[in-house]
């Protein structure tokens, strides 16, 4: 079988996690004796993968050029599954839907909560509006009128893309079952039967020889509305007092790193550290706490990648998928939506604790095995069985 994974990206598993899940999966399928090509829109990343291939027009996935390029490149490359990694873009998941012309099988995976960015929207903009200075608004948008005004705007903008994507797909896959209430919600009850929550898997490693200090961890994106670091850098505010001999690592980049360090000056934060885009791993081995902030997630790896090197995940209760990861009190913290004294407490309780540090580090370990590379990998295989024989 020859398989093409399609994405708005190319696959560079150094610039995010669906690249790093493609790339895990993929690795994966060869093993098991698959083929495995990529196919993306061009842009300005590096390329480092002998296997990427890109459309010849880069203004948008679905342009007459793109599509006829599409097609010919399913069979010039005998391509019999499609695996779409945008199912959450409209553009390329109608790129997508052409090669069931070429009766070539389809899976859709939506890497992303479906409704968390509309559930969540004010606290997302919350410091858009402070900088525009429409503080003032923000209770209009906590109102269950604006709530379902919201709601049925974005219905009727995505809901017909979720519909064909259903339609025109052999299977779409979730990130977890849970999100199947959210699709539901935009296809006005009208869930399809060939809808499958599917994690995304890591490739775990079990890691021996971690030399634990007193750190606090953050990985990803660098930003104030989705990843919320300025609010963490005001939890940290109010934890630094109380733990001076505690640290607080981030480890990623973004249009706002350097509006972030200014925040964290004005904040006049001590043990705070900035390292811009760079291998995680090593700060992985030291750090004993991970900590999320986010707005919303589909569902993120860097607390499975965090997890498997015994660190306790903390993180807001923001997206359905998060208890997934994290049994509270078990193997981490789920904090009530955007609760900072509850965050802060929590937080403060588990840098006081060595002993509840061990063992719900033991127990994290543990957790992040059930999204190992070698049991979800044999769910698809599974499935591309069952098309195959379709």
């Amino acid at each position: 079988m020859n398989i093409l994974f399609l994405y708005t990206a190319n696959i560079n598993p150094q610039l995010g996690g669906v690249e790093r899940v493609t790339v895990n999966l993929a690795g994966y399928f060869e093993k098991k004796g698959l083929s495995v090509i990529f196919l993306a829109l061009p842009n300005n990343t590096p390329t480092i993968d002998k296997r990427q291939y890109f459309l010849p027009d880069p203004t948008s996935a679905f342009t007459k050029k793109n599509i006829n390029y599409f097609q010919s490149f399913l069979i010039e490359k005998s391509i019999s599954l499609v695996i779409n990694q945008g199912g959450n873009n409209i553009q390329i998941s109608k790129l997508a839907s052409y090669c069931k012309i070429n009766k070539v099988k389809l899976i859709s995976v939506v890497h992303n909560s479906l409704l968390a960015t509309i559930n969540n929207f004010s606290f997302i903009y919350q410091n858009k509006f402070q900088k525009l200075g429409l503080d003032w608004i923000t209770p209009f948008l906590n109102t269950k009128f604006f709530s379902y005004i919201l709601r049925k705007s974005y219905i009727i903008k995505y809901g017909k893309h979720y519909k064909a994507l259903c339609g025109n797909s052999n299977y779409v896959f979730l990130l977890s079952e849970k999100y199947k209430e959210e699709l539901e919600i935009l296809l006005n009850g009208k869930l399809t039967n060939n809808v499958i929550g599917m994690p995304n898997p890591i490739v775990y490693n079990d890691v021996k020889k971690c030399n634990k200090k007193k750190e606090v961890l953050y990985v990803g994106r660098v930003n104030s509305s989705q990843k919320r670091v300025d609010l963490l850098l005001k939890i940290w505010s109010l934890i630094e007092v109380k733990h001076s001999d505690w640290t607080l690592n981030i480890v990623g980049g973004g249009d706002e790193l350097e509006s972030m360090k200014q925040l964290s000056g004005k904040l006049n934060l001590k043990n705070v550290f900035f390292h811009g885009f760079t291998d995680p791993k090593p700060f992985y081995e030291t750090a004993s706490i991970f900590t999320m902030t986010s707005s919303f997630e589909g569902l993120p790896m860097t607390i499975l990648e965090s997890m498997q090197y015994g660190l306790v995940p903390i993180a807001f209760d923001s997206f359905l998928s998060a208890k997934d990861l994290i049994d509270d009190k078990e193997n981490g913290f789920l904090i009530t939506p955007f609760n900072v004294n509850e965050y802060v407490k929590k937080l403060s309780l588990l840098m006081s604790s060595s002993d509840d540090l061990e063992r719900i580090s033991n127990q994290s370990k543990q957790k992040v095995k059930n999204f190992d590379l070698s049991v979800i990998g044999k769910q698809w295989i599974t499935l591309f069985k069952e098309l195959n024989n379709s």
